[in-house]
C-alpha cells in the first residue's frame, strides 16, 4: 500500500461534540484532513467520560456511515482517544537487587517495568508508561542496560484513570461493533503534535483549555514528566454568565466579544457601558461582564500554577515557556492572565499546525483550533482504516431517488453539530449546522437507524473477510 493509500480514521469523544475525522497520510509526512463529522455529546458524555452508553454508541455508530458515505469507502477500524477528568499520572520507583556486581540486562529492566505495573492503583488502572530515569548502584542513566552494578532501580511516570473510563469507551465501540485499531491519550497526543522538539527539551508547560477541563501536560529533556486534567474549563464561565439572567447563547456571545481574562486596563468610562439589557429592565455593565470572566479564568489559571508546582517544575525549569492551545484559549487577555499566575511570560498560542492542510472538499468549516484533539489522534495513527474505494456506479447499483436504497428504506439522519466547546462555542455558521452540506444532506435522510444497505455491506465486508483471511 503506498502511502496515499494510508487512510486514518479517528474518533474524539468530546464533552460538547463526538468527532469523526478522516485523514490522509501525504508521501512528505504531512496529513491531509479529507473530511470531519460531529454529533452533540451533552446527553451521553460529560467532562470526558461516558455515561450513557447506548447513546454515545448509536451516535458513534452513525458519525462511522456519515464518514463512510463521505469517503465512499468502508471503515475497517478507528483510532480513539482518552481523555477526561479522572486521567493523571503518578510516579511510582521500583528497584531489585542483582545478587552482586554484574551487568545489567534488557530483560532485567523489563522484570523491574513488570513490577511496576503491578502497583496496587484501586479503582483506578494504568493506561501508559513512561519511563524517568533508572539508578544502577549510584550512577543514574536512561538506558542502564550493560552498567556493572549490584541494584537496579527504576522511577515510572504512570498515566492512570478511573477504570470505568477504559471499560466504558471499549464497551461502546464494542456495541457500536467498531473494532479499536488503537488508543491514544488525547492531552499527550495533542502536546506531540504542537510542540517543538526545542521546547520538550528545553522544559514547557502544555496547557490545553476545554469546555468542561483543562489539560496540563509537561516537557522537559524530551520526557514527559507530568500530566494532569483538572475539572474546569470554559463552558463554567459561559454557565457563571448565565446567573445574570442570560441565555445560554447570548451569554456565549458576550464571553467571546468582550470577556476578558485580565482587566487590568480597563477605564471606569469603559466599565460603565452596557453590554445586555436583562429580563428584569436592568442593564448589565461591561465592569461587571469583564470581572465574571476574569474571577473563573483566575480560578483556571490559579489551578494550572498548582499543577506546575505539583510537577516540582518552575519557570527557571521551563525554558520553553508555555504552550495554549484549546478553544478557551482565544479569551481575550489570557496570556497576561497567565503570566500573573505562573510566573512564565514566554507564552505561545497554537491555533495551527503547520503540517495538516484541509482536502478540498473536506467540508470542514470549523476553526482549525477546535479540531487540534481529533487531529492528534490521526497524526498518532499508523494503520490503515479504509477499505478500497466503491465503484464509480456504487450510487446507481444501490441507491434509489430521494435517498432510497435498491433494498428499501433511507440513510440515517444526521445530527446537526456544534464545535467543541470552549471560549468560542458557537456554531460556526451561527445556525447550529455543522456544514452547508450536511444541511443539504438533511432533506433527503429522514430513516432512523442503520438502513438495510448498510447491514447489506456488513455482510459482504463479512464474506470478504472469509475469503481473504485477515483480521480487523
Amino acid at each position: 500500500m503506498t502511502t496515499e493509500d494510508l487512510f486514518i480514521i479517528a474518533i474524539e469523544l468530546g464533552s460538547s461534540n463526538v468527532t469523526g475525522i478522516a485523514g490522509k497520510r501525504m508521501p512528505d509526512g504531512s496529513i491531509s484532513v479529507q473530511t470531519v463529522v460531529q454529533e452533540p455529546s451533552p446527553m451521553f458524555i460529560r467532562r470526558g467520560m461516558i455515561f450513557n452508553l447506548t447513546k454515545s454508541a448509536q451516535s458513534v455508530k452513525s458519525i462511522i456511515e456519515r464518514l463512510e458515505g463521505r469517503l465512499k469507502r468502508n471503515i475497517t477500524q478507528v483510532y480513539v482517544g482518552y481523555g477526561g477528568q479522572s486521567l493523571r499520572s503518578m510516579v511510582n520507583t521500583v528497584s531489585m537487587p542483582l545478587g552482586g556486581e554484574v551487568p545489567i540486562t534488557k530483560e532485567q529492566v523489563d522484570q523491574l517495568l513488570n513490577d511496576n505495573l503491578n502497583v496496587d492503583l484501586g479503582n483506578h488502572s494504568i493506561l501508559d508508561v513512561v519511563p524517568q530515569e533508572y539508578t544502577a548502584g549510584k550512577e543514574k542513566s536512561n538506558d542502564p542496560v550493560g552498567i556493572i552494578a549490584d541494584r537496579l532501580e527504576g522511577r515510572y511516570l504512570n498515566i492512570i484513570a478511573r477504570n470505568s473510563l477504559k471499560t466504558n469507551i471499549e464497551a461502546c465501540f464494542s456495541q457500536a461493533g467498531i473494532h479499536v485499531a488503537g488508543y491514544q491519550i488525547i492531552p499527550i497526543s495533542e502536546a506531540d503534535l504542537l510542540l517543538s522538539e526545542a521546547e520538550k527539551r528545553s522544559g514547557c508547560v502544555f496547557v490545553d483549555f476545554g469546555a468542561d477541563t483543562t489539560s496540563v501536560v509537561i516537557y522537559k529533556d524530551n520526557i514527559l514528566r507530568y500530566i494532569a486534567v483538572i475539572p474546569l474549563g470554559s463552558a463554567n464561565i459561559t454557565k457563571d454568565l448565565m446567573s445574570c439572567q442570560l441565555d445560554e447563547n447570548e451569554a456565549e456571545h458576550l464571553k467571546i466579544s468582550i470577556g476578558s481574562a485580565d482587566n487590568e486596563g480597563m477605564t471606569l468610562d469603559q466599565g460603565k457601558e452596557i453590554v445586555a439589557q436583562l429580563p428584569d429592565h436592568t442593564g448589565l455593565t461591561k465592569l461587571k461582564l469583564c470581572e465574571i470572566v476574569e474571577a473563573r479564568a483566575n480560578e483556571i489559571l490559579i489551578n494550572v500554577a498548582q499543577q506546575i508546582k505539583e510537577s516540582g517544575m518552575d519557570k527557571t525549569s521551563l525554558i520553553g515557556g508555555a504552550v495554549l492551545a484549546g478553544g478557551g484559549s482565544n479569551l481575550r487577555n489570557l496570556a497576561s492572565a497567565f503570566t500573573k499566575a505562573t510566573g512564565i511570560s514566554q507564552i505561545r498560542q497554537a491555533k495551527t499546525v503547520s503540517s495538516v492542510h484541509f482536502a478540498k472538499n473536506a467540508v470542514a468549516k470549523l476553526p482549525e483550533d477546535r479540531l487540534v484533539a481529533a487531529i492528534s489522534l490521526i497524526d498518532g495513527g499508523v494503520q490503515n482504516c479504509c477499505g478500497p474505494e466503491f465503484g464509480e456506479n456504487h450510487g446507481d447499483i444501490f441507491s434509489g431517488p430521494d435517498g432510497q436504497t435498491a433494498l428499501g428504506g433511507t440513510a440515517p439522519n444526521p445530527v446537526p453539530a456544534t464545535p467543541e466547546g470552549g471560549a468560542a462555542g458557537n456554531s460556526p455558521n451561527g445556525n447550529g449546522a455543522e456544514t452547508e452540506e450536511d444541511a443539504n444532506e438533511g432533506g433527503k435522510r429522514t430513516g432512523k437507524g442503520p438502513s438495510k444497505i448498510r447491514k447489506f455491506g456488513h455482510w459482504l465486508k463479512g464474506i470478504g473477510n472469509q475469503i481473504v483471511g485477515e483480521d480487523e
